[in-house]
């Protein structure tokens, strides 16, 4: 090998290692990227699980409430029915 060729080879072997380091540090950008996204996401996703447990303790209250209402009525109606 000619040193000229030997000089060239060290050359290409130079522009291939900083390709590479490029190409490392690009996706090492986009994993930071992804991870940042997910969090994000993973904190929506909670906020929303948070609203929907809220909203279904509220339902079962009314709920609950509607039934003991029923109860009450339908215990007045007894009441009514037993002295008319």
């Amino acid at each position: 090998m000619t040193p000229e060729q030997e000089n060239e080879l060290f050359k290409s072997i130079g522009s291939i290692q900083a390709t590479q380091e490029a190409t490392l540090d690009k996706l090492s950008s986009i994993q930071s990227d992804i991870h940042s996204r997910l969090d994000k996401t993973e904190t929506r996703l909670d906020k929303v699980e948070t609203k929907v447990t809220n909203i279904r303790i509220k339902v079962a209250a009314a709920g609950g409430a509607g039934g003991l209402a029923v109860l009450l009525v339908a215990e007045l109606l007894k009441l009514k029915a037993g002295a008319g």
